[in-house]
C-alpha cells in the first residue's frame, strides 16, 4: 500500500488506529505512518512485564531485527524509563526527559550503547495505553530531535491518540461483537467505560458490567422496553442512527461530549465496526458505543492552589480541568457552551498565568 512520506496528522493516525483493530488496515500501516511524525522516527508498539527482565515488541518501524533482538533479551531491562513510567498517569504523553533527566540518561548504558549507537537516536515520545499491576503496553516512537518544543507537541499528540489505542485493543479483545456471554470484567469495565453494541434499528446486541450499571443509575442514555439504545442528546442519538444505517453515508468513528440534566458530563464515541458486505446483508452493521465520564484529574485541593496561586478565573479553571482529562478544544467548547476561539483564548490565559506554552507542559504543572 503506497502511503506519502509526508509527516501523518492526528485524524489520519486515529483512522489507522480503528481500521487496524477492524481489519481495514494492519498495526504495520499505523506504525509506518507513526514514524513519520518525528525526525528519523522509529516506532513500537512493547508490552512489558515488570517482573521479568525482558520485553515483548510485536509491532515495529523503523528497528532492524537486531535492534529488538538486543533490546528484548538485554535493554529492556536497563531501560530507565520503563520502571519510572508507572509514576505518569497512563495515557499522557510523554518525552523521555519527562521521566529521567537528559544528564541521567546520557550517563545510563542503554543510551549509550542501544538508543545513540545503534539506532542514532536521543530520546523517545510515547504514552502507556493500558496498565496492571505489573504490566505495561506502551506506544512509542525513538527519534532523533532534540528541539524541546517540537517533543512536547509530539506528546500532546500522544494524549490525543492515547485513548483511541486503548479501546481498540479492548475491541480486539472482544472481536466477536456478537456474542453476549459474560466473559468477566474487560479493561474499558475496569476503568469505567461502558461499552454498548448495537445492530439494526439500534437494537442492543450485548452491553458490558459497567453500561448496564449506567443504565440503572443513570447516564446520557436510555434502553427503551422493547431493548433499544436512545441517547438522551439528540445530535449524538442523530449520529448513532447514521451509523447504524444499512447504507452508512459515512463511517468515520465519532466522538461527541453529553451533558446529562444533573450536569455530568460523559465522553460518547461511536465506531460502526468493519463487516465484510454479506455479514452486513445477513445480520446488518454492528456499532460500538462507549461511554466514558469526562471526568478531571485535578483533586479540589489542587484546583484551589491553581486559583490562589495562579490567579486562575473559574472559566480558566474549567479548562485546565479538561486538559487534565485529556479533552480536545472542541470538546472542552461542547462541554462549556462557548465557541471554539473563546476556548483558544482562555487557554492561552492559562499558558500566560502559569508560564507553560503547551498542553504537555499544562498536565506536567498540574499533576505535581
Amino acid at each position: 500500500m503506497y502511503r506519502s512520506m509526508k509527516a501523518a496528522d492526528t485524524a489520519e493516525l486515529t483512522e489507522l488506529i480503528y481500521g487496524a483493530a477492524f481489519g481495514d488496515c494492519s498495526w504495520q500501516d499505523f506504525l509506518d505512518r507513526l514514524t513519520t511524525t518525528m525526525p528519523d522516527g522509529r516506532s513500537a508498539l512493547h508490552y512489558h512485564d515488570l517482573a521479568s527482565p525482558k520485553a515483548h515488541v510485536p509491532f515495529v518501524s523503523g528497528f532492524t531485527a537486531d535492534d529488538i533482538e538486543q533490546f528484548n533479551n538485554h535493554f529492556a531491562a536497563v531501560n530507565p524509563w520503563i520502571p519510572k513510567s508507572v509514576l505518569f498517569p497512563v495515557g499522557r504523553g510523554l518525552v523521555g526527559e519527562h521521566i529521567v533527566s537528559r544528564t541521567d540518561l546520557l550517563k545510563s548504558e542503554f543510551y549509550n550503547d542501544w538508543l545513540k549507537r545503534r539506532t542514532g537516536c536521543e530520546t523517545s515520545i510515547g504514552a502507556t495505553v493500558v496498565r496492571s499491576a505489573t504490566r505495561t503496553l506502551i506506544v512509542s516512537t525513538c527519534t532523533s530531535s532534540t528541539d524541546d518544543d517540537a517533543n512536547l507537541r509530539a506528546a500532546d499528540q500522544y494524549t490525543i491518540l492515547a485513548p483511541h489505542l486503548r479501546r481498540a485493543f479492548d475491541f480486539l479483545r472482544r472481536r466477536d461483537l456478537m456474542t453476549a456471554e459474560n466473559e468477566g470484567e474487560t479493561l474499558l469495565d475496569t476503568i469505567g467505560v461502558g461499552v454498548i453494541y448495537v445492530g439494526d434499528n439500534l437494537r442492543i446486541r450485548s452491553l458490558n458490567e459497567r453500561a448496564g450499571r449506567m443504565a440503572a443509575s443513570g447516564s446520557p442514555f436510555r434502553i427503551t422496553v422493547n431493548g433499544r439504545l436512545f441517547m438522551d442528546a439528540p445530535e449524538t442519538n442523530a449520529a448513532l442512527e447514521l451509523l447504524a444505517a444499512p447504507i452508512a453515508r459515512s463511517t468515520q468513528p465519532q466522538v461527541r461530549l453529553v451533558r446529562t440534566a444533573e450536569g455530568e458530563i460523559y465522553r460518547v464515541t461511536l465506531v460502526r465496526r468493519s463487516s465484510s458486505i454479506f455479514t452486513e446483508l445477513l445480520d446488518g452493521p454492528t456499532v460500538a458505543v462507549l461511554v466514558e465520564p469526562a471526568t478531571s484529574l485535578i483533586g479540589d485541593e489542587r484546583l484551589d492552589h491553581l486559583k490562589d496561586n495562579y490567579g486562575l478565573t473559574p472559566a480558566e479553571i474549567r479548562i485546565a480541568s479538561g486538559v487534565a482529562a485529556g479533552l480536545t478544544l472542541k470538546e472542552m467548547s461542547q462541554a462549556n457552551g462557548v465557541s471554539y476561539e473563546t476556548t483558544r483564548t482562555q487557554l492561552k490565559s492559562v499558558y500566560a498565568k502559569t508560564k507553560v506554552n503547551s498542553q504537555a507542559a499544562l498536565v506536567k504543572l498540574l499533576m505535581r
